[in-house]
């Protein structure tokens, strides 16, 4: 099978396990969009799809020779591996890029993580607030060195 074959079949695919399909549009809708899939380039989709599994805790849909996409609870979360990965990591605008994972219960999710092995580069702390209710956050990196972020809300 060609990269294009697998490409538009992993698209397919991607689409049928969407959580959400966009609404039929009319004619007063039809420049309404929103974000449905999440693409990270990765050096190493097996060393990749294990982490965001196994110690992230995300739920693996499918995955084939270029990508594993990732149940995100609204959105996928899609790895694609590159055939001549950059030499070195992210640099420009691209390395402050963040992915935010949000929790019920970020505490737990939190230890959850660090018990599997997640290398926060902070502890969960408090980053914004509401009046009524405090959002905690912590982020790390995953093997590529893309930032995630996990985020919850918890009322005062």
């Amino acid at each position: 099978m060609t990269r294009i074959s697998f490409v538009a079949v992993t698209f397919l695919l991607a689409a049928a396990l969407a959580p959400s399909q966009l609404s039929a549009q009319t004619a007063s809708d039809a420049s309404t969009v929103r974000a449905t899939r999440l693409i990270l380039r990765v050096s190493d989709l097996a060393a990749s799809t294990a982490f965001y599994r196994d110690r992230v805790g995300l739920t693996l849909q499918m995955i084939n020779e270029e990508f594993a996409v990732f149940d995100g609870g609204g959105v996928l979360l899609m790895l694609e591996v590159l055939a001549k990965p950059p030499a070195g990591p992210s640099t420009g605008l691209a390395a402050f890029t963040e992915v935010v994972l949000e929790s019920p219960d970020v505490f737990a999710t939190y230890a959850a993580m660090e018990s599997r092995g997640v290398t926060f580069r902070n502890k969960l702390r408090a980053v914004t607030s509401d009046e009524k209710r405090d959002l905690y956050a912590a982020d790390f990196r995953d093997p590529n060195g893309h930032v995630i972020s996990i985020a919850g809300w918890k009322s005062r």
